[in-house]
């Protein structure tokens, strides 16, 4: 017959004491503290270096406001400048045209006068050239008259240097200086 085995016995693992439990289980939770404790100082870290750099980030755009800021105002006071001198030349150049029209004017006006004055001037020296062409023939005849009724009492030689200079003298003199004009 066949002979029965006996069943192979368990070792049985040896029996732990219940505060070996507390302790593995004491051992678990102060690991998980450990790590939590990494992961909080790792962000901690972060926090307090983004914080740094967003305080430098803060300063560097406070300080370009600020230039911006400053640079606005000196753009404002150069527009203002501008837009000044820009008014004073438009009233400038406003003032000039106004004198110029003005000028325009008093020469127009000026040159009407002169020109009005010429040709009075230039209408009474022709009837002035006129009269003493005139006069100047007069005086010939009456010079003519005169040799000749003077003739033969006169020298000739006198006579004939009278006769040359009176007929130089009115042709020569246009202003009538010459005799006076007995008929006047």
């Amino acid at each position: 017959m066949p002979t029965k085995k006996k069943p192979a016995k368990r070792k049985r693992a040896p029996q732990r004491k219940p505060a070996t439990g507390q302790l593995d289980q004491l051992r678990k939770t102060i690991k998980g503290l450990k790590v939590q404790l990494e992961r909080e100082m790792k962000a901690r870290k972060i926090e307090a270096r983004v914080k740094s750099e967003a305080q430098k980030a803060r300063a560097q755009l406070a300080a370009q406001i600020a230039a911006l800021r400053g640079q606005g105002r000196k753009l404002a006071s150069d527009l203002k400048s501008a837009l000044g001198d820009a008014t004073k030349r438009d009233a400038a150049r406003q003032q000039a045209l106004d004198r110029i029209a003005k000028l325009q004017n008093e020469y127009t006006k000026r040159t009407a006068e002169l020109k009005s004055q010429l040709s009075r001037a230039t209408s009474e020296l022709a009837r002035k050239s006129d009269e003493l062409r005139k006069l100047a023939g007069e005086t010939a005849q009456r010079a003519v008259g005169i040799i000749r009724s003077e003739g033969p009492q006169a020298a000739p030689a006198p006579s004939a240097r009278a006769t040359s200079e009176l007929n130089l003298g009115s042709s020569t003199q246009p202003s009538g200086a010459g005799e006076p004009d007995e008929e006047q």
